[in-house]
C-alpha cells in the first residue's frame, strides 16, 4: 500500500473560511505539513472532492481533523457514468472521533478502482458547521 502522490490529485472543496484561500485553501490537505490546514466556512454540508490523474486502486484514507471542528460522519462517494448518465454512488459512511489525531479508514471491497472520490461531511461537531482538516492521505494498492 502506497500513498497516492499529491501531484496526481486535483481537489475541490465546498468552501474556504472567509475566502482566505492562501491561508486555508484546499492545497493544504495534501502538503504533508502539520502547521497548515483546509478550513471551511460556516454551513453544512461541507465536502472535499478529489480527482485522480487516472483510475487508481484506492484501499484506504487517513484524515486528521482539529478537535472541535471534526465531521460527525464522512459519507464516501464517487461519481460514475453509465450510458451517458452521471450517478453519485455512496461507498460507505464512516464515523470519525472528534480528536486531533490521524484516523485511518479502510475502503470496503478494496481495491476500489476509481478516478474520483467525494468526502461528504453532512454535519460537524462545531455548532456553525466549520471543518478543519490538517491531512487527507489517500492510499493505493500497487
Amino acid at each position: 500500500m502506497t500513498l497516492i502522490p499529491s501531484k496526481d490529485i486535483t481537489a475541490k472543496v465546498s468552501s474556504v473560511l472567509g475566502r482566505e484561500v492562501k491561508s486555508y485553501g484546499k492545497q493544504f490537505l495534501f502538503d504533508g505539513c502539520d502547521q497548515t490546514c483546509w478550513n471551511s466556512d460556516e454551513g453544512t454540508p461541507q465536502w472535499v472532492m478529489v480527482q485522480f490523474a487516472k483510475p487508481v486502486p484506492v484501499t484506504k484514507f487517513e484524515i486528521q481533523f482539529q478537535g472541535g471542528f471534526a465531521a460527525k460522519s464522512i459519507c464516501l462517494q464517487r461519481t460514475s457514468t453509465d450510458s451517458g448518465v452521471t450517478k453519485l454512488e455512496t461507498i460507505k459512511t464512516y464515523y470519525p472521533e472528534d480528536v486531533n489525531s490521524i484516523q485511518s479508514f479502510h475502503i470496503p471491497d478494496t481495491p476500489l478502482l476509481t478516478d474520483n472520490l467525494k468526502f461528504l461531511f453532512p454535519e460537524g461537531t462545531d455548532m456553525f458547521g466549520r471543518m478543519i482538516v490538517y491531512k487527507l492521505n489517500l492510499y493505493q494498492d500497487l
